[in-house]
Parts: structure tokens; C-alpha cells; sequence
């Protein structure tokens, strides 16, 4: 059903109409025709276009940070990882033109947009930071091991957003949760902890 709040329509239509033209290709004519909106209201909400886009990646990014941290609250931390990657797993199969938008497109949408894509990426290390401690793990592990587990990770879901292979996405679980496992706790607890999260 669609949204009687011209906000978020034009919010979902921007996400919408980014993930088929890319941001690049997309005009505020786009959205509003999208959303079913007058460019008068698009204007009473978003300053233009970079703000339109913006708006949504804050709110996706909120969004997703709230899964995250409900998913991972509790358990021991190789548990709490493998929540926290199916939070983002699930978020992003369930939410494909966001997603795309977010992780594909917001980085051609200026310095602001990728600085805002930086930090938010960067916002999930502290969770993985503490596999350095866990089963005495960690002294040799390089300084920004965070950032490229993090990265990778989403490299993965980037490629299957740019390709439109929404449904192979849930299929990326185990490959992530290994690659996010394996340099803090070895193949072998790594397969264990896998083995015990089909």
C-alpha cells in the first residue's frame, strides 16, 4: 500500500527510480512523477536532488543499524556476527532498490554521499573488533582488518545489486560469515561456527 506521507513516497520512489536509471540518470521529473507528487511538495521536503538522496540513505542506514543491533545483542561473538551479517543479508534481499541505491549508487552522488557511505561502513567494525580479543586471537592481525572484511563484504552484495541478482543474495551467508570468521578464529572454529548456522 502505498504511503500517504509525501515524504516517504518521494523517498521511495527516489530509491526506486535510482535502482533502474542510476543516480546519474535520474531527475527530480523522475521522482516525482514516481511518487505521484507535484515538484512544489518535493520542494517543501528536499532542498534537490543530492538532498532527496541523502535523506533516504540516512534513513536506510538508520533502519539497518536498528536490525543489526537487535540481531546482535546477545550470544558469544562469532553468534552475534553471524546475526548481524543475516540482518544485512536479509535487509538487503528484502529491500533491493535501497539497497542498490545505498551501496551502488550513493557513492556517484557526490563527496558528501561518500563520505556519509564511509561512515556508515564503517560503523559496523566495532562488532567485528572484538573477534580480536576473542579466543586470544588477535595480536598479528593487520590495523585495518575491520575496514577490509567490511568492504569485501559488501562488495559481494554490490556485485549481485549491479548484476540484479537479488535472489542469489541470501546464498552469499555462508562465504561472508567465512570471510568475516576466519582471520580472528582459524578454518577450523570458523567451519564449526558455520556448520552450526546453516
Amino acid at each position: 500500500m502505498l504511503s500517504r506521507d509525501p515524504r516517504d513516497r518521494i523517498l521511495v520512489a527516489m530509491a526506486e527510480v535510482v535502482a533502474k536509471r542510476g543516480y546519474q540518470g535520474t531527475t527530480i521529473e523522475h521522482i516525482v512523477k514516481r511518487a505521484g507528487v507535484s515538484r512544489a511538495t518535493f520542494y517543501e521536503h528536499f532542498e534537490n536532488r543530492e538532498d532527496c538522496l541523502l535523506a533516504g540513505f540516512a534513513d536506510a542506514e538508520k533502519e539497518l543499524q536498528r536490525r543489526v543491533a537487535e540481531a546482535s545483542a546477545t550470544g558469544e561473538w562469532p553468534d552475534r556476527v553471524q546475526a548481524a551479517l543475516t540482518a544485512f543479508i536479509d535487509y538487503c534481499a528484502s529491500e533491493p532498490a535501497l539497497a542498490r541505491t545505498c551501496l551502488v549508487e550513493a557513492v556517484t552522488a557526490g563527496p558528501v554521499a561518500m563520505e556519509r557511505y564511509e561512515r556508515a561502513l564503517t560503523s559496523f567494525a566495532p562488532l567485528l573488533r572484538e573477534g580480536r580479543g576473542f579466543l586470544g586471537g588477535a595480536g598479528e592481525l593487520p590495523d585495518d582488518l575491520e575496514d577490509l572484511i567490511i568492504g569485501g563484504i559488501v562488495w559481494m552484495i554490490h556485485q549481485r545489486l549491479l548484476r540484479n541478482e537479488i535472489d542469489e543474495i541470501p546464498a552469499l551467508r555462508p562465504t561472508m560469515l567465512e570471510f568475516a570468521l576466519v582471520p580472528y578464529l582459524g578454518e577450523e572454529r570458523a567451519g564449526e561456527v558455520i556448520a552450526a548456522h546453516p
